[in-house]
């Protein structure tokens, strides 16, 4: 049985599609199939139910799946085994939102190129139900991201939380004193895409305390928030280190207030299929990056 008919046969089960799959491995689509049928006909049964629309694997290859992934898992340590870390070649598509981006998406950037130096990345920045889109899709190996992936081919790892602030203008009127969630709230308020973790938990943090600010903007880049901020529009909920890192206008402030916006919780999320033998320790790193911003 040839591993790359297995390989083939995982990433159709997993991405639900041979275009998907012929993509994700950078084979034509007709190659897929012929290894999904070469496969079938060595194990004499069908491994997916095939419509017009969809593909849905079958009892048999269901079956399959569990030690098809146990196969695959037991190459890459092979691979990695034999081959060691620094001659690790080949590409890694890593998608972020823009809070890692801001924050230290370099430093882990930084600390992949210093341990696998023959290892190229592509970097894709987007809301986090794009990034999962596009992880779905098998364009992207490896998500840094708010939410967890829930498919039980995902392995989703906890990372250090980021600590979120309310920002201002310099001269925005509560700027030089403290001041508490109910001032805040009679401001314009600025926070991430709706529907995002952020806006999510400041409208539950404003809710429990039976505030209601008069507008709230939904905004999806940081750095279009630190514009609107600088020019006096409301406050907003922003990482801490983002204004740390970037170099940011100098109208803006940090709020005084002991009613700080919840930590932004993170997690990075890969397959555990992936064909990347270094993805495991590369989550390390990605751990690492993290906490030392925490």
């Amino acid at each position: 049985m040839n591993i790359r008919f297995l390989e083939a046969f995982v990433w159709v089960a997993r991405l639900k599609g041979f275009r998907a799959a012929a993509e994700k491995l950078n084979v034509s689509q007709a190659t897929i199939s012929s290894r999904i049928s070469t496969l079938e006909a060595e194990l004499d049964c069908k491994l997916f139910d095939r419509t017009r629309n969809e593909i849905n694997i079958s009892d048999k290859g269901l079956m399959l799946l569990e030690d098809a992934d146990r196969v695959l898992a037991a190459e890459r340590t092979l691979k990695s085994n034999m081959a060691g870390r620094v001659e690790l070649v080949g590409r890694l598509r890593i998608g972020a939102i823009e809070s890692v981006v801001h924050t230290w998406l370099g430093s882990f950037l930084a600390k992949i190129t210093q341990k696998y130096p023959k290892l190229e990345f592509e970097l894709t920045i987007e809301p986090s139900p794009s990034l999962q889109n596009l992880f779905a899709k098998g364009a992207l190996d490896l998500i840094l991201q708010t939410d967890s992936v829930l498919d039980e081919g995902v392995n989703n790892t906890p990372l250090s939380d980021l600590q979120m602030i309310w920002a201002c203008r310099i001269d925005n009127q509560i700027a030089e004193k403290e001041v508490r969630l109910s001032e805040i709230g009679q401001q314009q308020i600025i926070t991430f895409a709706r529907g995002s973790q952020p806006h999510l938990s400041m409208l539950t943090q404003f809710a429990e305390r039976d505030i209601k600010p008069p507008q709230i903007h939904c905004i999806t880049s940081i750095s279009a928030i630190n514009v609107l901020v600088a020019q006096g529009l409301g406050v907003a909920t922003v990482p801490a280190k983002a204004l740390e890192s970037e170099p940011i206008d100098e109208r803006i402030v940090v709020i005084n207030t002991p009613d700080v916006p919840r930590p932004l919780k993170l997690v990075a999320c890969w397959y555990r299929y992936s064909t990347n033998s270094a993805i495991e320790d590369i989550i390390l790193l990605a751990k690492e990056a993290s906490s030392h911003y925490q």
